[in-house]
């Protein structure tokens, strides 16, 4: 019954020799995906209230109030919702689909605490009562459970919907090839646009790094080219010279700088390849961190 809307329609618009609008065909496609990820039967015996729902950047609002800015903001596709009951337990379960491994970890990121209860699940997760909420690919899976026994079902319905998303459980391969030493757990970030406030930092990995109490910040910013690294180099130099200081920094390499103004702090950065390195709030042991950055990302 669960499946009977996304699977009637696609047969429909066949028969019947519909032609969708591209935007509408698309969400068919995306709301087809997400209901194949609910599992059969149900985990834990539990029973649908109703047809699943969905949701899109125009309307989540009417689910989200006051919450959706930041997932259209990251990008989401679509997003699925479904109550269910277990005995005495009310379960909500929200799939969103972000449309990227990277969009999915940095929404899911957004929403976490470094001071969480993380578990292994999917890529990474964690609970609280009444609360696991999880990223897998580019899925970032919020589930939420009332009642009696609530953890247990919240775990049953984890694992099931783990395994429908698939065997691949790793986080984006950028985090993975970042330096690990002296790496704050769970600090790590995706921000989409204007990182720090400016454009041409966007989007970008970031990720703490403590050296005695010393925290400093990596920034990595994805650039589409070469080219375009090296001249997003050039805005953040002309950025900092015109508010502050802004000089080369051989001893990092040749082309690296250094910078600072009173409002933004200090910073070194440099190009590898079509990526923009920049340490903030640097000093001697983390400015090693962007020389190891730049070896694991060559």
């Amino acid at each position: 019954m669960l499946r009977f809307v996304s699977f009637f329609l696609i047969p429909l618009v066949a028969v019947c020799g519909l032609v969708l609008p591209p935007s509408l065909s698309a969400q068919v496609v995306n709301h087809d995906a997400l209901q194949r990820l609910i599992p059969e039967p149900l985990p834990d015996g539990s029973i649908a209230q109703s047809l699943a729902s969905f949701y899109n950047p125009d309307n989540l609002y009417e689910y989200l109030d006051g919450g959706a800015d930041i997932f259209v903001l990251y990008g989401v596709k679509t997003m699925l919702h479904l109550d269910a009951k277990v005995q005495t337990v009310d379960l909500t379960v929200d799939i969103f689909d972000m449309g990227s491994p990277n969009a999915a970890f940095g929404m899911y990121a957004a929403e976490r605490s470094p001071d969480y209860d993380f578990i292994a699940m999917g890529a990474e997760g964690y609970r609280n009562k009444g609360i696991l909420n999880f990223v897998q690919g580019r899925y970032y899976i919020k589930l939420a459970g009332f009642g009696d026994g609530a953890d247990a079902v919240l775990e049953a319905w984890a694992k099931a919907l783990s395994a429908r998303v698939g065997s691949d459980t790793a986080l984006p391969a950028m985090l993975i090839r970042l330096p690990s030493d002296h790496r704050k757990p769970h600090s790590e970030q995706y921000i989409p646009k204007d990182p720090l406030g400016h454009s041409f930092l966007g989007p970008a990995y970031v990720a703490s790094y403590e050296f005695n109490g010393h925290e400093s910040k990596l920034f990595v910013t994805l650039a589409e080219s070469e080219n375009d690294a090296h001249e997003r180099l050039k805005q953040l130099e002309a950025h900092f010279a015109k508010t502050g200081e802004c000089a080369a920094a051989p001893d990092i390499e040749a082309g690296a700088i250094r910078g600072k103004n009173s409002f933004e702090g200090s910073f070194v950065a440099k190009v590898q390849g079509h990526l923009l390195l920049l340490i903030l709030n640097p000093n001697a042991d983390s400015e090693q961190i962007l020389r190891e950055a730049a070896e694991s990302l060559h």
